[in-house]
């Protein structure tokens, strides 16, 4: 039996950044994103003997996957079989998968496509398992990715922290549906080089940072007021608290041992910028950040014209557009 599945990406507004768990990728925090509606990542699954794994590039050459990706990949398929046993639904999961994963993710681009991966691939397994619900898919996916939890819901979602060491503890919700709230990301990545240190071992750093812990204190308080914002499409609210978390994410990552600093002289040159041309034309603009220099201008309709056109004005950066996305769903 083969079965497909496709998810996409999300943005974070409430970021999320180190674990209390590392191998279960059980977060510190709770966390908030919005989930895009492009671009696509595609699994394809089938029954197996053993567990396998094909890349496939936006324009369909397959491509090999790097030594690390493939022990992700098998990795999350043993800690998938694992939550299934917990929870008893792994009688009819197979005991080997060949996957297939078709990205339409474009590199250099900025965004990261683990969520959009694994959210699918946990879409896929959940094919094999029976009927599961959608807070089990989030824990299965962020089995792969902690934000892979996220993208499983449309529209705006939470991911709940949770107490513990259980595998099943964090898992996400849906705070509003795609149609609540007609937001658009326009996103301007100034580099296309690969970051040093990728995030998996970012969040491992988190708590050598001296700001951690006052980062975890503060998450509370500011998911609160981002829920509450998206609830009543609040932008003005919504501005503040998710360029807040995003600057004080940044410092952690800035002050843990060794510091990273993913924020280039070009990221600072944009969000000035951005802030002056909000404020000059009254614009519903915010600017946030992964982990890169890579900046994603989130607006209303209203003043998506003019961010395009900024956007489109900067040299020696790749552009992409987004609006709010459905999930990760069944083929």
């Amino acid at each position: 039996m083969s079965i497909r599945a496709a998810s996409a990406p999300n943005i974070a507004l409430i970021k999320y950044w180190g674990n209390r768990n590392e191998e279960l990728r059980l977060s510190a925090a709770d966390s908030l994103s919005m989930t895009l509606d492009q671009p696509t990542v595609e699994v394809i699954a089938d029954h197996a003997e053993t567990f396998a794994a094909r890349g496939f590039e936006p324009g369909g050459a397959e491509r090999k996957l790097a030594e690390k990706e493939a022990d992700r990949l098998r990795k999350h398929f043993l800690l998938v079989k694992r939550y299934l046993d917990a929870i008893g639904a792994a009688e009819a999961f197979p005991a080997g998968v060949s996957l297939e994963i078709r990205s339409k993710v474009p590199r250099g681009v900025g965004l990261a496509s683990s969520a959009a991966v694994f959210s699918a691939i946990a879409e896929a397994y959940a094919g094999f398992a029976g009927e599961l619900s959608r807070r089990d898919v989030s824990v299965l996916a962020r089995l792969g990715s902690g934000s892979a939890s996220r993208s499983v819901f449309g529209g705006f979602s939470a991911m709940i922290a949770g107490e513990g060491d259980a595998i099943g503890a964090s898992y996400a919700e849906q705070i509003a549906p795609p149609a609540h709230w007609n937001l658009r990301d326009v996103v301007i990545a100034p580099s296309a080089t690969e970051k040093a240190t990728g995030s998996t071992e970012g969040h491992a750093l988190a708590r050598t940072s001296p700001l951690f812990e006052k980062r975890l204190r503060g998450i509370p308080s500011r998911q609160r007021d981002c829920i509450d914002a998206i609830l009543k499409k609040d932008f003005e609210k919504l501005q503040k608290v998710a360029e807040e978390d995003c600057l004080d994410m940044h410092a952690v990552m800035a002050s843990s041992a060794p510091p990273l600093c993913y924020l280039s002289e070009e990221t600072h040159r944009i969000i000035r910028e951005i802030e002056e041309l909000r404020t000059r034309e009254r614009l519903p603009v915010l600017y946030t950040m992964d982990a890169g220099p890579t900046v994603h201008l989130i607006c209303e309709e209203r003043a998506l014209p003019a961010v395009r056109v900024y956007a489109r004005a900067q040299k020696n950066c790749a552009i992409f557009e987004a609006g709010v996305g459905s999930g990760s769903r069944r083929a």
